[in-house]
């Protein structure tokens, strides 16, 4: 998983526009197997700030954090996984840190990583294979980190219990650095290593193990050499494995004749490989890692057209090839920033989201740096990375063995609401319960669905689809009406524990880019565009005539909400059993002998054949199971159009009623009724009469839910899909908007989370400069269909 954003630096009111790119980790192809994607905000103190749900659109996962009204300022973290990747657990889930900042500095609104102080420090110590052998030259990482857990940068000298001086250390980046010597039998060694600061601790080396069997690799830009020591004689049925994201390149027994292996960079897959030396019994008793930069990266070029002066179209045309020279199919996603106002971004490209950060342990600190060049330091930081953070994928040697575990968590295909049910009474509260069926309405949407109960009172409703803030309502029934005395327990949605991530440090550096975004701010003044949260303002009017519906008007009998509350029935088929002319028994309901044709909220209702209710549903998305009707224009009443293939109802038994008979009767605002005479003119194929139930909304169905009971009716608000919104950006195509005198002072000049190439590899891009002179940063990442890094970053400047 990688999560793309417009930027990594917010002023307190921006809005975070994101694009979650999921690949397969085998084969770098994307996939959508996954109906969602959970994005997470948290503060410094892992504090839950926001939780979204991306729902897989097309293939693509893209969404928006709005950042007004945070209480805190400083570092944030954005995570990013789906249901799936749970199994292995949190720490394989993407992360990447965030700043946002005030729009003015106050102490309420202070930095909340005040200017790092570190007054001590750890060094920790990784020999290559694992252990260093007494008589062999040996590579030996470390890595540096302060009280903060953050990295610290230290240089010493390494001693013997001699006092003499065998290597020098310093760290490369992020705190880690490797040094190399040959230990010798008897000795010890230990590092006095001095802080920026002039601080100096003491740390022992780790002792030697002459009995240990390790893999020491020598490198080149052309190959690579695997060796195997040891300070005894090789065991016999050790083997050699060698793989990539899990992809096999070698496994063989290990030929003692033979002193090393060779392997050439140029016929492995580019990455991390790991190399494990396995015993007969497939344990591991050593393992090195080894980056190999392969053709991974698809190429990318992009030309620019169009002058960058204020307010004028630019026009972005982009290519992408294959490493075979192919045109790149897929998509991308593309930001444009203004580099004066926003700092380079440091949270790690998906390049090395893919390729380096998702295959070790821990955080890694500003992960691109590594691949900004190829000089010797870069090299060597990189090598000491490898060996001090890790493997972490998953369990290579009991994969050999054939031993997996099970996953807990399966691919999300779409939302569910489980629980489970109670009879009442002291003796029957489990008897007998998968004669009953759960009932589940979505009263916004108009949509209804039932589940099976089983035995033991368990339900779970699913194979449907909405965003979020929708309200469900769950009750249990029969096939002769509800189940008396049932007690509703919905289960909460579970989220996994996600930990933080080390504090950026604080630097200077980007205070000229916080001015200058906090300038363009006061240059829109009271045109920002930037999210803000308002209180909320109620607006009152006094309708002189209310007007009527079309089913009121032809209604011969009417009941409004009070009226059904004076009543004293407690359900819908209770209040319709008190109707003139309306007849209800144990298995039917009738009108004046006729049957009766259900609309709720002018839609029509179909009856449920409850048999079919046990067999799986389709996702619907906001279909509703019922059948849509679309209303007509009937004598000028307004009516609705016959569907295909639907007739007259003579007669429905309650085994298969219409779902709206067991909806809470607060939520009905009025019901009306349309004898046979008059259906006509509503319905122009109706037989029958015409039963129209209009729902509260608003105000009226918040209250209504509020005063619900809460034994056999249930409210569920589970997390639903986030709404999409798209990416605002004005357009100045007329001499008369280039004029506008609305400032335009964006930071994020252009976002789109989803450019297609065509079938030649290209793709075009247009978007406005804004009324700042500025040069600008462009970033583009993407995966295409064979399993290619689309990554560019290139700035643009102005004339």
């Amino acid at each position: 998983m990688h999560l793309h954003t417009d930027k990594d630096s917010y002023i307190a009111g921006d809005t975070i526009w994101l694009r979650a790119h999921c690949a397969d980790a085998a084969t770098h192809r994307p996939v959508a197997a996954s109906r969602y994607v959970y994005v997470e905000l948290r503060d410094d103190r892992g504090s839950l700030v926001r939780r979204i749900k991306l729902l897989s659109r097309d293939s693509v996962y893209s969404g928006y954090l709005p950042t007004q009204s945070l209480e805190r300022f400083g570092d944030y973290s954005l995570t990013a996984y789906t249901l799936y990747m749970r199994n292995p657990g949190p720490e394989y889930f993407f992360k990447k840190p965030l700043t946002i900042r005030p729009y003015r500095e106050s102490r309420r609104t202070q930095r909340n990583t005040s200017v790092r102080k570190v007054s001590d420090f750890d060094v920790s110590f990784f020999p290559e294979g694992g252990y260093l052998i007494d008589g062999y030259d040996c590579c030996v990482a470390f890595k540096a980190l302060g009280d903060d857990g953050g990295s610290v940068e230290v240089a010493g000298v390494v001693k013997n219990d001699r006092e003499e001086v065998v290597d020098t250390l310093r760290t490369l980046h992020g705190g880690m650095g490797s040094l190399r010597f040959t230990a010798h039998t008897g000795e010890r060694y230990y590092a006095e290593c001095t802080m920026e600061g002039g601080k100096t601790e003491r740390f022992d080396l780790p002792a030697s193990n002459n009995l240990a069997c390790v893999l020491r690799v020598l490198q080149t830009e052309r190959d690579f050499t695997v060796m195997v020591q040891s300070g005894r004689p090789l065991p016999k049925g050790l083997r050699l494995l060698v793989h990539c994201r899990g992809n096999l390149c070698y496994f063989r027994e290990w030929n003692d004749d033979l002193p090393s292996l060779i392997f050439k960079r140029d016929k492995l897959p580019g990455g991390v490989l790991q190399i494990l030396l396995l015993d007969k019994a497939g344990n591991a008793l050593s393992e090195r890692l080894v980056f190999n930069r392969g053709e991974e990266l698809a190429t990318t070029d992009m030309q620019v057209r169009g002058s960058l002066k204020q307010r004028t179209k630019v026009t972005l045309a982009v290519s992408a090839t294959d490493p075979d020279g192919g045109p790149a199919a897929g998509d991308f996603s593309i930001a444009v920033t203004d580099r004066a106002a926003v700092p380079s971004a440091m949270s790690g490209s998906i390049y090395s989201t893919l390729l380096l950060t998702s295959e070790l342990r821990g955080t890694i600190e500003t992960p691109d740096w590594y691949f900004e060049g190829r000089d010797a330091a870069r090299v060597a930081a990189l090598d000491a990375l490898l060996l001090t953070q890790g493997w972490r994928r998953y369990d290579v040697p009991a994969a050999v063995r054939g031993e997996y575990a099970t996953p807990a968590y399966p691919l999300e295909v779409g939302q569910e609401i489980a629980g489970r049910i109670n009879k009442g009474g002291l003796w029957n509260r489990k008897k007998k319960l998968d004669r009953y069926e759960m009932r589940m309405i979505a009263p916004r949407w108009h949509y209804s669905l039932q589940a099976p109960i089983d035995k033991e009172g368990r339900f779970a409703l699913n194979g449907f689809d909405f965003p979020d803030s929708t309200l469900y309502v769950l009750r249990p029934a029969a096939a002769k009406g509800l189940l008396p005395e049932a007690t509703v327990k919905v289960a909460r949605d579970s989220f996994p524990e996600v930990g933080t991530l080390p504090r950026v440090p604080e630097t200077d550096a980007a205070n000229p880019y916080l001015a200058q975004a906090r300038h363009y701010i006061e240059q829109r003044g009271q045109t920002d565009m930037r999210n803000v949260l308002i209180d909320t303002v109620v607006v009152t009017h006094r309708i002189r005539q209310e007007m009527k519906s079309p089913e009121q008007r032809l209604a011969s009998n009417s009941w409004t909400a009070e009226q059904i509350k004076e009543s004293g029935a407690g359900t819908i088929l209770e209040c319709l059993a008190r109707m003139p002319g309306i007849k209800v028994s144990d298995y039917s309901i009738s009108y004046r002998g006729t049957g009766a044709l259900f609309v709720v909220d002018g839609q029509l209702e179909e009856p449920v054949d409850m048999q079919a209710s046990a067999s799986g549903f389709p996702l619907t998305g906001m279909v509703r199971s019922s059948r849509n009707v679309s209303r007509g224009a009937a004598s000028g009443l307004g009516g609705i159009a016959r569907p295909d293939g639907l007739g007259g109802f003579t007669q429905f038994t309650l085994a298969q009623q219409v779902m709206c008979l067991s909806y809470p009767l607060e939520m009905v605002s009025r019901i009306d009724l349309i004898d046979s005479h008059d259906s006509a003119l509503y319905i122009p194929w109706a037989k029958g009469a015409v039963v129209s139930i209009t729902l509260k909304k608003g105000k009226e169905w918040e209250d209504a839910v509020a005063l619900m009971p809460s034994v056999d009716v249930a409210i569920a608000s589970p997390l639903g899909y986030q709404t999409p919104a798209e990416f605002y950006a004005p357009a100045y195509a007329t001499e008369k908007a280039r004029r506008s005198m609305v400032p335009d002072y964006r930071t994020t000049l252009y976002w789109n989370p989803s450019v297609e190439f065509d079938e030649t590899g290209r793709a075009t891009v247009e978007f406005y400069t804004s009324d700042a002179p500025a040069d600008y940063d462009i970033t583009i990442e993407g995966i295409t269909q064979t399993g290619k890094i689309v990554c560019r970053r290139s700035t643009v400047t102005a004339d």
